[in-house]
Parts: structure tokens; C-alpha cells; sequence
């Protein structure tokens, strides 16, 4: 008995080492303008992507060209998708984003992966039962698939090298001012942060977030992005640990005015919960406050903002799922 509850515990601890390498890689802009408060920096926000240009000699732009076909090695043309998303094409920057995220994340992701395909082959079949086989065979067949997916990535990434992947987060900036709604997100929420490595080569970038940060939240407000709304109240809270937190600084009145706007849009599951911290943060405003509050919530919702406000953002949601 002991054997085979030793036996289901490790499935389970392998079944989730494998779930999650196969899952990881999921208004008003004029009133915005005079509350946000922030001081913009005059930076040239594409300084990086200049540095990739010239390092890798770009083609002239091709206007309404068609993008490479999916699964397509990135490698054959990283030069052509960065020149017309450097030029505005919004599709060519779209696809770049992703593809060069899914070059990015491949190495983290085949070590993770043989780690877990390594747990699972090991494993010993004696003494399971029924159940247990059945379980020890799906996650054998959901081995095989994410396999097949490696060898299409590994395909599709070989001869990427730094210098592209060192462009990732200046296209991730350019795709959001093209109107990405999901890189404007995880611009707004991790910048130049995305890449680490990245940011130790060029320091200047947290200034450049400055400047891109304060247009993105504008065109986001005004395109009635529920992302950039629930960004936003997190960010106003005081305590928040977040980059956009840092460059706009804790403002309870703020944060009450999101996450009164955000609440407004809301499914009615998530109402209690929302309405509990509209209470909390409410204890330490005046009625006065509260009532401007509301008003403007009420609307920003109704000049602005259409749909349900929790339906692209659930409990937890990555800015940064590409």
C-alpha cells in the first residue's frame, strides 16, 4: 500500500513538472493625462533597436509585405520583419515580438523539459494499477507532444543568435506603440525588466521606459484596454513593488479611481472580492474623494470602456504571455 501511494505521489509531482513546461512558454485619455503626473523624459525609445540595425544590415521596408510563412526560421527574416516594423508595420512588429519571445525562452524551456522526461522514463511501471498506467500513459503521450513542439521551436530558432535576441524588448516597446495590445501590457508592467541581461548591457533603457510608459497608458486608456486599467490600479496601491508602481508612485486616490473603473466592468463572480478592496482603500478617503471617484469611474466607463473588464484579465494573468 505504502509502494503504491509512493508511486501516485511521484506521478503527481511528475504530471505537474510536465504541465508546466508544456503550458510555459499563456475614457478618457485627455483626463489620464492630467492625472497620471508624470513627468516624461525626452529619450529616444528606439536607441536599441538603431544599435540592432547597425549591427545586422536591414533591407529597405517592403510596404504590405506578406509575413513569412508560421514555423518559418526566424534567422531568414529577422532583417526583413525588423525593418518594417521599424517602419510601422504593426503585423511585422506583432510577429517579430513572438517569435523572437519563443527563440528567448527555448533554452529555459528544453532543460526543464528533459529534467521532466528524464523523471518520468525512469520511473518504474511495477506494481501500478490500472489507474495509475492509464495516468503513467497519458502523460507519456503528452511527453511525445511536447517533444514534436521542441523540434519545431529548435527549428524554427536555429541561428538566432544575441544580437537578435537582444532586440526583444525595444520590439516589444515598438509593437506596443503600433498597438499590441498584449506587448503594450507587458511593456507597461516589465520594460526594459523583461530581460535582465539585456538591461545590464544598456542601463539607459529604464529611461526610455519612462517616456514610452506614459504614451503607452494614454493610447491604452484611450483604446479602453481593461489590461492597462487593472496595471493601472495595482500600480497606484500603495506598496506596489511593480516598475510602472515605481515610476508612478503610490497615490491611494488613484488606485481607488482604477479599481472603481475596473470593478464597474467586472463578471459578477468577481464582484465580492473587488468590492471588498473598493472598501478597504475607501476607509482612508473622504466622501469627497469617494464621490469624485465614483463619478469619474462611472464616467470613463460609459465614454470609454466596452465589455467585461475581468474577461482578458483573471486572477494572476501574465502581462507577458506571448
Amino acid at each position: 500500500m505504502k509502494r503504491g501511494v509512493s508511486i501516485a505521489a511521484g506521478l503527481i509531482v511528475v504530471a505537474a513538472a510536465i504541465v508546466g513546461a508544456y503550458f510555459a512558454g499563456r475614457a478618457g485619455a485627455d483626463s489620464a493625462r492630467r492625472e497620471l503626473r508624470i513627468q516624461a523624459v525626452a529619450e529616444n525609445a528606439g536607441a536599441a533597436q538603431a544599435d540592432t540595425a547597425s549591427a545586422i544590415a536591414l533591407p529597405a521596408p517592403t510596404k504590405g509585405a506578406a509575413l513569412p510563412a508560421p514555423g518559418t526560421p526566424l534567422k531568414d527574416n529577422f532583417a526583413r520583419l525588423q525593418a518594417n516594423a521599424n517602419a510601422g508595420d504593426a503585423a511585422a512588429a506583432t510577429r517579430l515580438v513572438r517569435d523572437l519571445d519563443r527563440c528567448n525562452r527555448l533554452r529555459s524551456t528544453q532543460w526543464r523539459n528533459a529534467g521532466a522526461t528524464d523523471a518520468l522514463t525512469r520511473r518504474s511501471t511495477d506494481g501500478m494499477n490500472a489507474a495509475q498506467l492509464r495516468t503513467y500513459q497519458a502523460l507519456l503521450e503528452a511527453m511525445e507532444l511536447r517533444q514534436q513542439r521542441a523540434q519545431q521551436e529548435q527549428a524554427m530558432c536555429d541561428g538566432v543568435d544575441e544580437r537578435m535576441l537582444g532586440s526583444l524588448v525595444p520590439n516589444i516597446a515598438q509593437a506596443a506603440k503600433l498597438g499590441d495590445e498584449q506587448a503594450r501590457a507587458c511593456y507597461l508592467e516589465r520594460g526594459p525588466l523583461y530581460d535582465a541581461r539585456g538591461l545590464i548591457r544598456q542601463p539607459d533603457a529604464l529611461r526610455g521606459y519612462r517616456a514610452t510608459a506614459t504614451k503607452l497608458v494614454e493610447a491604452g486608456l484611450a483604446a479602453g484596454d481593461w489590461r492597462v486599467v487593472d496595471l493601472l490600479q495595482q500600480a497606484y496601491e500603495p506598496g506596489s513593488q511593480s516598475l510602472l508602481g515605481g515610476l508612478l508612485g503610490a497615490d491611494p486616490v488613484q488606485h481607488y479611481r482604477y479599481l472603481k473603473l475596473y470593478r464597474l466592468g467586472a463578471e459578477a463572480h468577481r464582484a465580492d472580492q473587488l468590492d471588498r478592496q473598493l472598501a478597504a482603500v475607501a476607509a482612508g478617503l473622504s466622501p469627497a474623494q469617494l464621490a469624485q471617484a465614483d463619478a469619474w469611474a462611472q464616467n470613463t466607463l460609459d465614454t470609454g470602456f466596452k465589455g467585461r473588464s475581468t474577461d482578458g484579465t483573471p486572477p494572476g494573468w501574465e502581462a507577458c504571455d506571448f
